[in-house]
């Protein structure tokens, strides 16, 4: 059973995981496809995905923002955030999961009907925000039940 004590370091590995999964696809990005370790010319091909029309948001690539939510998750989730007595740190910590949960749902939309690929590291960051949401949504759950 998942006590809430662990709820800071779990959230902390999550969003670390996520953030070093977002930066490796930023640096494929930027460097080259070919970087990123996954099957080609199949329905997994990350390759496509991550130079398809949907890898940018408003001109921006969807990994730079993958970066920049991990990195303002990771900050959420430090152990000084989690031991401040400032309830927007929790709030903020709750919005930008969910915003993060939307982007989720969208981007497999777009690998699934859009692209007709799936990419791995998309994957992998995926499950990790969802992984994260759950963890942060059953947290404040159980401490405003108390």
């Amino acid at each position: 059973m998942l006590t809430t004590s662990r709820v800071p370091l779990i959230s902390l590995v999550l969003a670390l995981a996520g953030l070093a999964t977002s930066i490796y696809l930023t640096i494929a990005h930027y460097g080259s496809p070919e970087l990123l370790v996954c099957a080609e010319n199949s329905v997994v091909d990350c390759a496509s995905v991550t130079s398809s029309e949907q890898s940018r948001l408003f001109g921006i690539p969807v990994a730079d923002l993958g970066t920049a939510f991990y990195v303002a998750m990771t900050l959420l989730c430090l152990p000084q955030a989690w031991r401040s007595p400032q309830r927007w740190i929790s709030w903020a910590r709750l919005g930008a999961t969910g915003v993060g949960v939307l982007m989720v749902v969208y981007l497999v939309a777009a690998e699934l009907f859009l692209i007709g690929k799936i990419c791995l590291w998309c994957t992998v960051v995926h499950v990790i925000t969802l992984a994260l949401a759950a963890l942060l949504v059953t947290a404040e759950l159980r401490t405003s039940n108390v």
